[in-house]
């Protein structure tokens, strides 16, 4: 799937909208990009792309998907209960081959573009209990710890807005949309993301965030640390045909300075993300001849990410600015 602006979250979200080439730099803008930097050579010494792990997979259903509901349950809490969530999982028009991510997060999106509904799940498992669907099948039931369901996916400023009540939905750390920020399939195979990309870092400032977050789970209490929800570009005036990198890493910048990347979550490593292909079927669309990665068949992810095979190999890091925040505080 392709993001299409008012289709995909609106034109004049942060998601869509191409930064203006005025746009202010933050006061921390060197010592954030140098942190950013600090962290990559700290982390693994590389940057990499989320995929096969802590990436989402994008079930886009059609109109006629059976719907089930969704428990909000959780196997660590089985006291645990929030009704404002479950009244928003109670018809989930969820696929029978559904399976979310591997990993911790187990997570995964549930897009139905006929009506523009969005659902999102964080730690989402099978109860192992029997529920009904809305045709009378007997099916699996499915659990989920977190995430939320955006109603109106055109309209929407590419994350969970904070309720009136205070409750802040969303898988992500930050409330940004899991799919506001994803690099589809389609776009690598295109060439081209015609939107802003997430990015992940291990080590962000506790407590504090910056527009478009509506919240973080940064730890670090030093308050020159990069608060999630950064935007870092790449400025308008960089020729980018002019720095020898990969074509992917290219692809990735050409978005970077259009759209921004926006710090999103706390990771083990600085990542981007990248569509899961769970919901593609057999043929992995990344790895093997062809593939989008060019990565050997059969080889892990990480095969993907030595040095010169490094498809961020070139991206410059170095160049980046911090957009002026705006800066709120739990």
């Amino acid at each position: 799937m392709i993001m299409v602006p008012d289709r995909e979250f609106a034109a004049e979200s942060y998601v869509h909208r191409r930064l203006a080439t005025d746009a202010p730099r933050d006061a921390h803008s060197d010592a954030w990009v140098a942190d950013l930097q600090r962290q990559i050579t700290r982390h693994y010494g590389v940057a990499s792309v989320n995929i096969d792990r802590y990436a989402p997979p994008l079930y886009v259903v059609g109109a006629g998907q059976p719907t089930v509901r969704v428990r909000a349950e959780r196997v660590d809490d089985p006291a645990w209960r929030f009704e404002p969530l479950q009244q928003q999982w109670e018809q989930v028009p969820l696929p029978d081959h559904f399976q979310p991510s591997v990993g911790t997060d187990q997570e995964a999106i549930v897009y139905q573009p006929s009506t523009g509904r969005y659902w999102e799940f964080w730690v989402m498992e099978k109860s192992g209990r029997k529920t009904v669907d809305s045709t009378g099948r007997t099916v699996d039931e499915w659990r989920a710890a977190w995430g939320g369901k955006i109603d109106d996916l055109a309209r929407n400023p590419g994350y969970f807005p904070t309720t009136v009540q205070g409750y802040k939905f969303g898988t992500t750390a930050t409330g940004l949309a899991l799919l506001s920020g994803l690099i589809t399939i389609a776009e690598q195979r295109q060439g081209a993301i015609d939107h802003a990309v997430h990015v992940a870092l291990p080590q962000t400032r506790r407590l504090v965030w910056a527009h478009p977050a509506q919240r973080t789970d940064g730890g670090e209490v030093d308050p020159n640390a990069i608060p999630q929800g950064t935007t870092f570009r790449l400025p308008d005036t960089l020729n980018l045909d002019q720095i020898d990198m990969d074509p992917y890493a290219r692809m990735v910048a050409r978005a970077v300075q259009r759209y921004g990347m926006v710090v999103r979550d706390t990771a083990g490593t600085v990542v981007l993300y990248a569509e899961n292909p769970l919901a593609t079927g057999p043929d992995h669309p990344y790895f093997g001849a062809g593939g989008i990665l060019r990565c050997p068949s059969e080889q892990a992810q990480a095969s993907c990410y030595p040095d010169s095979n490094n498809r961020l190999r070139g991206f410059p890091w170095d160049k980046l600015e911090a957009v002026q925040a705006t800066l709120h505080e739990q």
